[in-house]
């Protein structure tokens, strides 16, 4: 069973942070089974780190910087931050579900399932760049 770790809103019905709805998203599409723990800011941190997962950037004062979204697979006992590495471990970790990075690319492809006027379903690929700029 995959752990999603998501923010905490007391707003409801409603997105934090795209990058961890963007992975929400993706666990559904792929039609993962998983639960969700919602993380309080000041959490962030502690979890990671008591997950084994690496921070996902460096403060400017030098100092390490947890970020979600963030998963835990206790299938694999692999636990890891970061849209684009999550992404690419699902795609590695379940090849029997649909793809989301394209390959040969650090590109995240959602496939967004629309309805025309007739309320058939077609699929628009959306795609976000996900890799760093150097």
């Amino acid at each position: 069973m995959i752990t999603f770790y998501d923010i905490h809103s007391t707003a409801p019905k409603t997105a934090w942070s795209l990058m961890v709805w963007k992975i929400r998203y993706i666990l559904n599409y792929k039609n993962l089974p998983y639960k969700t723990i919602y993380l309080e800011y000041p959490d962030i941190e502690t979890t990671s780190k008591n997950l084994g997962i690496p921070p996902t950037a460096t403060k400017v004062d030098g100092s390490p910087y947890y970020t979600l979204p963030a998963i835990h697979d206790s299938s694999t006992n692999k636990a890891l931050a970061d849209s684009l590495r999550i992404a690419q471990y699902l795609d590695a970790t379940y090849p029997d579900t649909p793809a989301v990075v394209m390959k040969g690319t650090k590109c995240l492809v959602l496939r967004i399932l629309t309805y025309s006027l007739a309320n058939s379903p077609r699929y628009t690929c959306v795609s976000f760049d996900l890799s760093t700029k150097s």
